[in-house]
């Protein structure tokens, strides 16, 4: 935001007025499920640390391959051994994935899965040459975890600069509780639209909503006493603390947060049961059995945290009649930690791949599950990734990377148009300290996005049902400058396009 602006603003009191505005003021909604009538979900899987993708889907025709291992001569991954994918438009098993990534292999080529490549923070478009000479306005602390995840879970690279919507001024605010703050008018009653197992938590916050956070193994509320008066005087003492937070934005926005969750804890909790328990007997058993941990994944989190959040869409999914929630639009966050690997990362990754693969693979099929048991209006949900950055092209002393840009994430579920690439995959060829490769800021391969977060998350959103121009610059308020800029220094058509076209087109 410009200073002359704030400066404005407060000169009118308005800058204070805006975080006292009721809820309605300004946010006229147009979000709709005129794209599908029944439950949709969108559940953010968040690799904390900064993955590194380039390991994630490697190149396997000749010539990429030996620029791959060029940069990565202990920790690059063999031909060999990379598992064959073939995207459409390319040449048959051009590209593979990383070899403990077996189940997504098959989801992929059953065109239930995506990679959106090279897709980051950015302020507005940027070529190589906008980076040398700092014409074009980078991410705000670029390279840096807590600043890049944070601009990736709030959609705002430039946080020093962006020019807000009045009702998001002076407010702690993600794009996913901002999309909950449109789509709110879609569920009955005030049920939260975000419910948090992880991840990170800015992504979840609103501005009039709030998320519902949760333990990762589902549960929510206090352990029960049989003394009514003590329960009764700890929910008051807890009210107080939680009505304490010092004029500080981001102590209020939690405080909101926690006491969400305690007003919906029972309603949840009945819900979670009568819809499960609608489901058939054998339905619950087979897709319990699709979540035992193998025996080497007894510290596995993230597989836990999607069977909660698979029993919450069943609630969600239920109509209200039945004993569910009857919502119709819901996003939930799960995180996985463990990819800031500096060190060792061969050894590292394969084991956080290994679980990611088991996770993504047991949701995705228990989801089937619930869809056949569902029938008309099944519940459909679409899973992604995030992540700080990508790491470095070129592997470092330690036998591992360090902090990029540029990342290629995932996408699945029943309504992905799969078995494709989006966006460009970068060049890999470092030789000469890169100067000749227009897609790495230096010499160690540091990808420079060309898709940027608000494109991927547009995306994701559009399809859950927001459907306007201005829903788009509340939920994105950089978006608009940035087509403009894509559009006036002649960028890729992708590059100029709110969304990308991974999502199926409703009927």
């Amino acid at each position: 935001m410009s200073s002359s602006r704030r400066q404005f603003l407060r000169a009118t009191g308005l800058l204070t007025a805006a975080a006292t505005l009721p809820r309605w003021w300004g946010e006229a909604r147009a979000a709709t499920t005129a794209g599908y009538a029944g439950h949709r979900a969108a559940v953010c899987v968040f690799l904390l640390g900064g993955n590194d993708s380039n390991n994630l889907i490697v190149p396997r025709l000749a010539t990429p391959h030996a620029q791959y291992l060029a940069a990565r001569p202990v920790i690059g991954i063999k031909q060999a051994d990379l598992l064959p994918i073939n995207p459409v438009g390319t040449a048959a098993g051009s590209y593979g994935l990383h070899p403990s990534l077996t189940k997504l292999q098959a989801l992929f080529e059953q065109e239930k899965a995506a990679v959106v490549c090279n897709v980051g923070p950015l302020v507005l478009p940027m070529r190589k040459a906008d980076f040398a000479s700092g014409v074009v306005p980078r991410p705000d602390n670029l390279f840096s975890h807590s600043d890049q995840q944070d601009a990736w879970a709030s959609g705002i690279a430039n946080p020093s600069s962006v020019i807000l919507p009045l009702q998001l001024i002076g407010k702690v605010t993600g794009w996913g509780g901002r999309t909950a703050d449109k789509l709110s008018g879609l569920n009955p009653g005030e049920y939260p639209e975000v419910t948090s197992f992880g991840g990170k938590g800015l992504f979840t916050l609103g501005a009039s909503r709030q998320p519902m956070t949760v333990a990762t193994n589902g549960t929510l509320g206090f352990r029960a006493t049989s003394d009514a008066a003590f329960g009764a005087l700890q929910q008051e003492a807890l009210s107080e603390v939680l009505a304490l937070h010092n004029d500080v934005t981001l102590e209020a926005s939690y405080g909101a947060t926690f006491s969400m969750a305690q007003t919906f804890a029972n309603s949840r909790t009945t819900a979670r049961e009568a819809a499960w328990n609608l489901l058939p007997q054998a339905t619950r058993e087979a897709i319990d059995a699709l979540f035992v941990l193998p025996t080497d994944g007894g510290g596995w989190t993230l597989p836990p945290q999607l069977y909660q959040v698979l029993r919450d869409i069943v609630a969600g999914a239920t109509p209200v009649a039945s004993g569910g929630l009857g919502l119709k639009r819901q996003m939930f966050s799960v995180g996985l930690g463990g990819f800031d690997t500096h060190t060792g990362q061969d050894t590292a990754q394969r084991s956080l791949f290994k679980q990611l693969d088991f996770a993504l693979d047991a949701f995705y099929r228990a989801l089937v599950l619930v869809q056949t048991a569902f029938g008309a209006n099944a519940p459909q949900a679409t899973l992604f990734t995030m992540s700080d950055f990508s790491r470095t092209l070129q592997e470092n002393s330690d036998k591992g990377t360090d902090h990029g840009w540029g990342s290629h994430a995932l996408v699945l579920g029943d309504r992905v148009l799969g078995r494709r690439l989006y966006g460009t995959f970068p060049n890999l060829d470092l030789s000469n300290n890169a100067v000749n490769n227009p897609d790495t800021v230096d010499s160690k391969g540091r990808w420079i996005p060309t898709l940027s977060v608000d494109q991927y998350a547009h995306s994701i959103v559009s399809w859950l049902g927001l459907s306007t121009t201005a829903e788009r610059d509340y939920v994105f308020p950089n978006m608009k400058d940035y087509l403009a800029a894509a559009t006036a220094n002649g960028f890729p058509t992708a590059a100029r396009q709110s969304k990308i076209a991974f999502m199926m087109a409703d009927a």
